[in-house]
């Protein structure tokens, strides 16, 4: 069994060609959206913040307990 994710139904977001599993998080330090995400192939998940994109690696994902630098990770999303 994959551990589970509770989204808001609000936070939830279509998929595209790419990626899967969309919904928005809330910044901690400013007002700004970022958008996780599942790669399709890959299986990794993904933020949109300026450290992902630089490091591949990011505490947004951990806040939430998925793991960075391009690791595969299933979990289950909960949209309530």
């Amino acid at each position: 069994m994959f551990p589970e994710i509770y989204i808001s139904k609000e936070a939830a977001l279509p998929s595209n060609s790419q990626w899967e599993n969309r919904f928005h998080i809330k910044s901690a330090s400013s007002n700004r959206l970022y958008t996780i995400a599942q790669h399709i192939k890959g299986r990794y998940w993904g933020c949109d913040c300026p450290g992902w994109k630089r490091h591949r690696k990011c505490k947004h994902l951990s806040e939430i307990g998925l793991p960075s630098l391009l690791v595969p990770h299933e979990v289950n999303i909960i949209t309530r």
